[in-house]
């Protein structure tokens, strides 16, 4: 289901340039303008703190062979090599047949953080992006 952002601004778009360098990697699964949220719990990271945030926005998903990309609005947020040790500390979930969601702690990608990271989003591609996930 697209965000009306997607729809009315196109927020949420994969960029060319990134559909055109992931070409050469296959790619298996990818969705774009569809709504998401990150849910942030007992965040803390200089200059920033929340108990408890959750931001709405229209992103993107897409899934090579090689990696996962997950984008807030049209900047790639996580680009992760599937064989990255950090997606194994990332717990992967089908939260329904059209929602994924990702958590993990922020200290993964972002130096000097702690807390918790849920990031949501709802493709009709969640359970065939989910099982190529936990095969790897």
């Amino acid at each position: 289901m697209k965000s009306w952002l997607y729809k009315i601004f196109g927020a949420g778009k994969i960029r060319k340039a990134t559909i055109k360098e992931l070409k050469n990697e296959r790619i298996i699964a990818s969705d774009e303008g569809i709504k998401s949220t990150l849910t942030y719990k007992n965040f803390r990271a200089p200059g920033r703190y929340s108990n408890w945030k959750r931001r709405w926005f229209a992103g993107a998903i897409i899934l090579t062979e090689k990696r996962l990309i997950l984008q807030q609005y049209s900047q790639p947020v996580i680009n992760i090599l599937l064989t990255d040790e950090r997606l194994q500390k990332i717990k992967i979930s089908l939260e329904t047949e059209d929602t994924l969601l990702f958590e993990f702690e922020p200290q993964l990608f972002l130096e000097n953080s702690s807390g918790d990271i849920e990031w949501r989003t709802r493709t009709p591609h969640a359970r065939a992006i989910f099982e190529k996930l936990i095969e790897k």
